[in-house]
């Protein structure tokens, strides 16, 4: 059979399947310009992706950057940790032989015995249970924690006769309610002290001021202030002030050495 004879018998096969490859080459044309394209860029974007893991990721210049840097981080956080964080006198810690609940009950006379005088000799009323609880505390956190409060007490009462307040009748602890949380107490631990005191305009701006003096306070550092609200005293010639400080303690503060990077 020679190719005439087959076409006049095969015509309509051979041109369906001449169709066919046609419409072959024209897909695998469209393939080719779309879902070809991104398939490249994608096995592209791979080869690029494995130079960078195969790469080392930082240079010797990224770490001393590093260390630098975590240098000027350990300096700034032991100063702001000295400048911010409470440290009582050793008459209010649990240094020596005694008990802390004895610690605590020494302490506590101690201060009585000697500001209750002095405010009576300078005429300033004071709080005599100078804010301590009715119970006394058994848990040593808490022991801890009051002692450290009536250390900031003594320390604000000896500066209100100072300078001559008539009065600082209202004194209330707050322990940090994280201490009994499950959550605890976080980075930061603040005991509250609350005074409520008054006296001449003269006297309360002057007590203010050496509360920010670190020279003129016992002890050698500003207390921290966290609230001050001040009104006119019913008092003739008096101003009230409500004022909050925090005995501050700082908490899982973890710094690392730059030989550890």
């Amino acid at each position: 059979m020679d190719f005439d004879e087959y076409w006049q018998e095969n015509k309509r096969f051979v041109g369906i399947v001449f169709a066919g490859f046609v419409v072959f080459l024209i897909a695998r044309g469209v393939i080719s310009s779309t879902v070809g394209d991104e398939v490249k860029a994608a096995q592209g974007k791979e080869s690029r992706e494995r130079s960078k893991l195969s790469a080392p990721m930082y240079s010797t210049r990224d770490r001393d950057a590093a260390e630098r840097e975590n240098e000027a981080l350990v300096l700034v956080a032991n100063q702001l940790k000295d400048a911010v964080a409470f440290v009582p006198r050793e008459a209010f810690s649990l240094a020596g032989s005694l008990s802390p609940s004895a610690r605590y009950h020494a302490a506590l006379t101690k201060v009585r015995e000697e500001i209750l005088p002095l405010a009576s000799r300078a005429n300033m009323v004071v709080d005599s249970d100078l804010g301590q609880p009715d119970l006394s505390p058994t848990r040593e956190e808490e022991i801890v924690r009051h002692l450290e409060a009536l250390d900031l007490i003594d320390r604000a009462l000896r500066l209100s006769i100072e300078v001559g307040l008539a009065r600082v009748d209202k004194i209330h602890v707050a322990l940090d309610a994280g201490l009994r949380s499950k959550g605890g107490v976080g980075i930061v631990e603040n005991t509250r002290v609350e005074l409520e005191l008054g006296g001449n305009g003269a006297a309360v701006l002057e007590f203010i001021r050496r509360t920010q003096e670190p020279d003129l306070v016992i002890g050698g550092r500003a207390f921290t202030i966290l609230s001050l609200n001040t009104s006119t005293s019913r008092r003739a010639g008096e101003i009230e002030v409500k004022l909050s400080l925090a005995v501050v303690r700082l908490h899982s503060v973890t710094v690392v050495d730059a030989e550890e990077l």
